[in-house]
């Protein structure tokens, strides 16, 4: 019975890498705003696994895994013992209505995007902001373009929501603005 599972796990493992190796890896960095004077700072890995809807057209729509570390900052020196500084780990699916092939001579692919990610918090409080948990949801929406040979760059502009859907109140939430750029590995 033990070997069967050892099996069973170490194909499970083969096929996950398998499909990470074939995944399109991507970095970015971004910054913005946020309510409450929340300055975010962002770090993310990104797989495009490609087209999973309408691939032989010239639209369609990628399925993306992306994983941040993030760190809010809030500049507020008048308030005693509120919390203004936290750090996010993120990690969820992505979705993008994409151009599949670049515009020519401009080499751009403009995209929209929607996606929801899982976050951990270090701390339930930022700026009297009362998240309740430090377990939230981040919620995505953004819109951008790949550009360069073999869309080696992106440019994005995301809004996020954090919230725990109200599993605990109370249940404040926190929206942040942030324009990010990218850079993707080739194949």
């Amino acid at each position: 019975m033990l070997v069967k599972k050892q099996i069973i796990i170490t194909a499970l493992l083969s096929a996950l890498y398998s499909s990470y190796a074939a995944a399109n890896l991507g970095f970015d960095f971004s910054s913005g705003e946020g309510i409450m004077d929340i300055k975010p700072y962002r770090l993310g890995v990104s797989w495009d696994f490609g087209s999973i809807w309408r691939e032989e057209e010239n639209w369609g729509l990628n399925a993306i895994w992306e994983s941040s570390v993030s760190r809010w900052d809030r500049n507020d020196t008048k308030s005693v013992g509120n919390n203004n500084r936290m750090d996010v780990v993120t990690t969820g699916p992505m979705f993008r209505w994409q151009r599949q092939a670049p515009f020519s001579p401009f080499h751009i692919m403009p995209y929209l995007e929607l996606g929801v990610g899982a976050s951990w918090l270090s701390d339930t409080e930022i700026g009297g902001r009362r998240l309740s948990l430090h377990f939230q949801f981040e919620d995505k929406v953004g819109i951008g373009v790949r550009f360069g040979r073999n869309g080696k760059y992106d440019l994005s502009l995301r809004g996020y929501h954090y919230s725990n859907a109200s599993l605990k109140r109370p249940n404040s939430g926190v929206n942040l603005a942030m324009i990010s750029f990218g850079y993707w590995l080739d194949n």
